[in-house]
């Protein structure tokens, strides 16, 4: 078969928007059956719409013929910037010799979209359905993803044309399946003692449980449908277990992917003020314990500590700070300063 340009693939597009022809090329046909697995996979992870990556995909890569997709495995046209550390594709775009994301593979050009649309810029488009696949598309031109006006009209039509919205249910039914699966493997595993039910709810062995709301252990059943255990960095203290908040990411954009309220997560994490999260900060999926561990009783301010950094980097509430050094709330802490952590 002769190869076909990204040019020519981009003509044959806008003369099927032009004419309003519904007629199906081959090169869109083959892309969708090579990447459908990648399309479901993200929506599965990230909750990105399979029908919206797997359209953009076709769009912005020439359905995998352009110069990025054949050269740098760039199906997503996202450029180089200052955080990013991989290899470097450059060619003449917006500006000349313009830096380009390279990738070894083209599904971590798939990956990294997804974490593209994680950011806060769209995090919009996530308090939208699904499947709601013309939402998605108004909303990326919306957010500022594209300058084309046309853009959303291109989504939507390769959508509909090539029935990319039954991606969408696949990938459901696929993630449905999983759940189950894992439901019935859990059932069946000898060792599913107690302390080890504990330990998956962020409770190390000699902690007490302290989730005695029953909309506490409603969180915890929305988390098991997640898998940022394996997308971040993350570890236990003072029996409780926490993440890792990556560049980006806020207090919304993880209770998206926890399935838990903001307004919980927040809890759990003194930050009912409206703080921010910054890179690096922990970020604690359950409820934090009273006081500190015994193996902490007490603890000298440094430079640039706050109550709200103590509490979090020992996985206790804020609050006890407070009331164990008898110091009115929100009072600032000073260098040196000797603070209880325990009774």
């Amino acid at each position: 078969m002769k190869r076909i340009t990204f040019w020519t693939a981009a003509l044959l597009l806008a003369s099927a928007l032009m004419y309003g022809q519904s007629r199906q090329m081959p090169e869109y046909l083959e892309y969708i059956e090579t990447y459908k697995k990648a399309a479901i996979e993200q929506q599965k992870g990230h909750n990105i719409p399979a029908s919206i990556s797997m359209a953009q995909g076709l769009l912005e890569s020439g359905a995998g013929k352009s110069e990025l997709a054949r050269k740098a495995n760039n199906h997503f046209g996202i450029k180089c910037t200052s955080d990013w550390t991989g290899d470097t594709y450059h060619k003449n775009d917006d500006k000349k010799n313009d830096c380009f994301r390279k990738y070894k593979r083209v599904e971590d050009s798939w990956e990294d979209h997804s974490k593209f649309l994680l950011r806060p810029r769209y995090q919009e488009l996530f308090s939208l359905k699904i499947t709601d696949y013309k939402g998605w598309a108004h909303g990326l031109k919306r957010c500022g993803y594209a300058t084309d006006p046309t853009y959303p009209a291109k989504l939507i039509k390769i959508i509909e044309d090539y029935g990319l919205d039954k991606l969408v249910s696949e990938a459901g039914a696929q993630h449905k399946k999983e759940k189950n699966k894992d439901k019935t493997a859990d059932k069946d595993k000898a060792h599913d003692t107690k302390a080890d039910n504990d330990r998956d709810q962020g409770v190390m062995p000699g902690d007490t449980m302290e989730l005695k709301d029953k909309k506490d252990f409603k969180e915890l059943a929305g988390m098991k449908d997640v898998t940022l255990y394996q997308d971040h960095k993350s570890g236990y203290e003072n029996g409780t277990r926490y993440i890792i908040a990556e560049e980006g990411e806020s207090f919304s954009s993880l209770s998206y992917f926890l399935n838990m309220s903001e307004k919980q997560l927040r809890k759990y994490n003194d930050a009912t003020d409206g703080r921010r999260l910054r890179k690096g900060d922990r970020v604690y999926l359950f409820k934090k314990h009273k006081y500190a561990d015994r193996k902490h009783k007490s603890y000298y301010v440094r430079k640039n500590d706050t109550a709200w950094s103590i509490a979090q980097k020992f996985g206790f509430q804020m609050k006890s700070i407070y009331t164990l050094n008898g110091i009115p709330e929100g009072t600032p802490l000073t260098t040196r300063q000797e603070l209880r952590l325990r009774k």
